[in-house]
């Protein structure tokens, strides 16, 4: 148990000096910082001990100007064929803004997204391990300059996602528990159109999650999203504050 345990820990660390090595060298980068604002509204619904069905709304907000960055409604079934293993397949659709607050375009980009995800844990008491893998399929609607045109571009990113939950608080009957979640992805374009940004962002996160009554929580946490853009010269370091409430629903008896 404990060379397993601690296999597993230098496999963490070694996953956040690698994704974090991306920050060592900004001083060569031509780096814009922003500030955002995220919330976001879910429901799970459980339809069987292995099927689940999962509803989402997410709003995000440029903070300085405040306009809108990116608003997102998404569906996922999810199908479990034994404990901590997790199949997941979904498809969303995205309104995009510029990625540039001061911009003065206010042309929306829709985008239809396509996901695929697998993911397992390993528990060890108040302790969960995650590992999500993701390949995304995004057919984003073409522009020139300033309008929409016919047609969507095609474009491939798979990640990979380490996340650690770790229950600190353990209250009586289990109505208000309080978790600590940590995690940190890399997502990489794989589609062959793409010229120079392969890598496509970093996406650490942090936050605390409340359990409020029964079936409702609430999340409050911070995002570190680290992006390369389209230039492949230019990058997007964005902090982020975000506000996630979850509302699950047991569909069987």
């Amino acid at each position: 148990m404990f060379l397993r345990s601690a296999g597993i820990l230098f496999k963490i660390i070694s996953f956040l000096l690698v994704s974090y090595s991306v920050y060592a060298q900004d001083f060569r980068k031509d780096v814009i910082r922003q500030s955002l604002a995220v919330a976001s509204f879910s429901s799970d619904f459980e339809l069987s001990p292995k099927w689940t069905l999962n509803l989402e709304v997410q709003e995000r907000i440029y903070t300085d100007p405040v306009r809108q960055s990116q608003m997102f409604l998404k569906s996922q079934i999810g199908f479990e064929p034994f404990e901590n293993f997790n199949f997941r397949n979904g498809i969303a659709y995205y309104l995009n803004s510029p990625s540039d607050p001061e911009f003065l375009s206010t042309l929306i980009v829709p985008e239809i997204r396509l996901n695929h995800d697998f993911a397992f844990g390993h528990k060890f008491r108040s302790i969960e391990l995650i590992h999500r893998y993701r390949m995304e399929e995004r057919f984003i609607h073409k522009k020139q300059d300033d309008s929409l045109i016919d047609g969507y571009r095609f474009v491939e990113r798979i990640s990979y996602m380490l996340a650690l939950e770790c229950k600190l608080i353990n209250s009586k009957n289990h109505k208000h528990d309080i978790f600590l979640k940590l995690s940190d992805g890399i997502y990489v374009n794989t589609h062959n159109g793409i010229l120079f940004n392969s890598f496509d962002q970093n996406r650490f996160y942090a936050g605390l999650n409340y359990q409020l009554v029964k079936n409702l929580t609430v999340e409050l946490g911070y995002i570190n999203l680290y992006q390369q853009r389209i230039s492949g010269v230019e990058y997007l370091n964005r902090n982020i504050a975000s506000l996630g409430i979850n509302h699950s629903l047991k569909l069987y008896h």
